[in-house]
């Protein structure tokens, strides 16, 4: 049985996170199906992702209230349970989840206005998806201050508050549960599977609690250790306290250096449609164009055919219009899917570069296609997309074809200091037929 559930997601979000290779199964609950047949969480998975408000919140208040009898049991050996909060009735969520004092779905914030915990390992991804948040709602009656987000109750014990209302409500928090824990999150609507996605990817388990530390002789109790040796073992509490500070910081970084610096570039090897064309328009630009001009947004006002994608201009003094008709353009195709390059994508090339030499009277064109294809498999074990016919094709119309790995590989190798950005681009400008950088 699989090691990741989901609960009450779709079935494309379940093929999305089996396509990145996770161990996957879904389950729907009554709210769902409108059926009051039991919820079985299998005794094989380790997490399990719940979207609370994806179902109709109608049936008997009572229904798979047994779930949770069996489930907190779990995740005090260690289960985790992370649930989306994203409307619907108090039941839908303490039946599963348990019934945890003073737990509760009402009073939805407007998410503009949650405020987020900018120390909790979950930041990274609250601030990324913060523009797609469908419902956040208060979940305990308490209220914290400004820059407080722990609180030791008395019922639930210790609270990680990750995210709070503008009046300081918790919308957001993590309970731990002896080696598990229970995680409510706000509801990022159809960006929930990219949030699970995340937590996955970068192994953000919590582990919860720390293992029991090994039995410690009395003698070591402070009332037996002399001024000198305290001193000491506060010095060394002091150091080891400094030290896992510097760690967490430098884990956080590594977090939001993903999240700023890499995932873009990583969109080159793994995305399709619009995430393909917006990662590899961030690609061109980061080598050091001087204009990289959106087609899509260059022609946004006008009623037309958006044929190519990008055009790569040198020039960024001079008015587009005018560059458009007078000087060196490269017309930029992107396209990406599962198999080889297909003869239609590539003879676009030709077609497209025409239209515009003669739209904008200028010859002085090529025309390259980036394309990411076989994007199922490792970039690194792909196969050359594009065939004998077509590389010879783009060779004698002076056109180009390039890969996003290829690109990749370019923009990585720039990174290291092994080649000039200028280097690049005079290969792009210069190469045709299957292009590949050297370096």
């Amino acid at each position: 049985m699989a090691k990741i559930l989901l609960v009450d997601f779709e079935d494309q979000e379940r093929d999305f996170l089996a396509s990145r290779k996770y161990d996957v199964e879904l389950l729907s609950t009554g709210w769902r199906t409108g059926s009051e047949e039991p919820l079985d969480i299998p005794g094989s998975s380790d997490i399990v992702f719940y979207q609370v408000g994806a179902a109709d919140p109608r049936g008997p208040s009572e229904l798979h209230a047994a779930v949770h009898e069996a489930l907190v049991e779990r995740v005090k050996e260690g289960v985790r349970v992370v649930c989306f909060v994203g409307g619907g009735e108090t039941p839908q969520l303490t039946n599963i989840v348990g019934p945890i004092p003073g737990l509760r779905i009402e009073d939805s914030a407007r998410a503009d206005s949650v405020v987020f915990n900018p120390r909790a390992l979950f930041h990274v991804p609250f601030e990324r998806y913060r523009p797609f948040i469908a419902g956040a709602f208060r979940l305990l009656p308490d209220t914290l201050a400004e820059g407080i987000w722990e609180k030791e109750t008395p019922t639930n014990g210790h609270l990680e508050v990750l995210a709070k209302s503008a009046d300081g409500a918790p919308v957001a928090f993590l309970l731990r549960k002896g080696k598990g824990y229970i995680l409510l999150l706000p509801s990022f609507g159809p960006k929930n599977v990219e949030v699970v996605d995340y937590i996955l990817k970068d192994k953000l388990s919590l582990a919860a609690a720390l293992p029991e530390g090994p039995v410690v002789d009395w003698l070591e109790g402070e009332d037996y250790v002399f001024p000198e040796l305290k001193e000491l073992l506060l010095q060394k509490d002091l150091e080891r306290r400094r030290s896992e500070a510097a760690l967490a910081d430098i884990d956080r970084r590594i977090r939001e250096m993903r999240s700023a610096g890499q995932e873009e570039f990583h969109r080159l090897l793994k995305a399709e449609g619009p995430e393909l064309r917006s990662a590899v328009i961030h690609a061109l630009r980061y080598l050091g164009w001087e204009k990289v001009v959106d087609v899509d947004d260059y022609w946004k006002k006008v009623i037309r055919s958006k044929e190519e994608d990008a055009w790569l201009i040198e020039n960024a003094e001079q008015n587009v219009e005018i560059s458009l008709r007078k000087e060196s353009l490269i017309i930029v195709l992107v396209r990406g899917n599962k198999n080889w390059a297909t003869d239609d994508e590539c003879s676009l090339l030709q077609k497209y570069k025409g239209r515009r030499m003669q739209e904008f009277d200028n010859t002085r064109m090529k025309a390259v296609l980036i394309g990411n294809y076989f994007s199922n498999a490792e970039a690194k074990v792909r196969d050359i997309p594009f065939s004998a016919a077509q590389i010879e094709e783009a060779q004698k119309d002076g056109n180009g074809l390039l890969t996003t790995w290829e690109l990749f590989k370019a923009v990585k190798a720039e990174k290291e200091k092994r080649v000039g950005k200028d280097a690049l681009r005079t290969q792009l400008k210069t190469k045709t037929g299957l292009i590949t950088f050297e370096y």
